[in-house]
C-alpha cells in the first residue's frame, strides 16, 4: 500500500490549516525516502513539486541553513527554507506566525518519520535559523 494513501486512512484526510500551499521540495534523485515526504505533504492538502536535483543542499546553504541542519531533502514554502522529516504541524505554525527566521529543520531521520505520532510532537527538536543564529522551534 502506497504511503499516501496509507497515511490518508490512518490521518483521514486531514488537511492543513493553509490548505493548497505550494511546496517545493529539492532531492537527491537517488533517495527514495523523500518521495514519502512528498506523499506525506500532499495527504495533507499541500501541493508538491519534486525537484531531482544532486545539489539540492545549495538551497539550504543559500538560505544560511547550518550543515548540521541539512538533510536528503530540502523544502521551500511560502519563502521558508526547512529541511528533514517535520510533520505539519511545525509548517502550519511556521507559515501561520510567519517569525523572523530563514526557515525550519529537524535534523536527523527518524524511524517513524513521516508520521509521527501527535504523542512525540513536543518532544521533538526542530530548530528555526536565521542570520541571528539557532533556537528551537517547539510548537507550543
Amino acid at each position: 500500500m502506497k504511503l499516501e494513501l496509507a497515511t490518508a486512512l490512518v490521518l483521514g484526510f486531514a488537511a492543513p490549516a493553509i490548505a493548497g500551499q505550494d511546496v517545493t521540495l529539492y532531492s537527491d534523485p537517488t533517495c527514495s525516502c523523500c518521495q514519502d515526504y512528498a506523499d506525506y505533504l500532499k495527504v495533507h492538502g499541500y501541493e508538491v513539486k519534486v525537484v531531482p536535483d544532486t545539489n539540492y543542499d545549495r538551497v539550504a546553504r543559500d538560505a544560511g541553513m547550518p550543515d548540521a541542519g541539512i538533510g536528503c531533502h530540502v523544502t521551500v514554502i511560502d519563502g521558508y527554507v526547512m529541511s528533514g522529516f517535520i510533520p505539519v504541524k511545525f509548517i502550519e505554525k511556521l507559515i501561520t506566525e510567519k517569525p523572523a527566521v530563514s526557515g525550519i529543520t529537524l535534523p536527523g531521520m527518524r524511524m517513524d518519520a513521516p508520521e509521527m505520532a501527535e504523542e512525540a510532537l513536543a518532544s521533538l527538536e526542530v530548530y528555526a535559523y536565521a542570520p541571528s543564529g539557532v533556537t528551537l522551534f517547539p510548537l507550543e
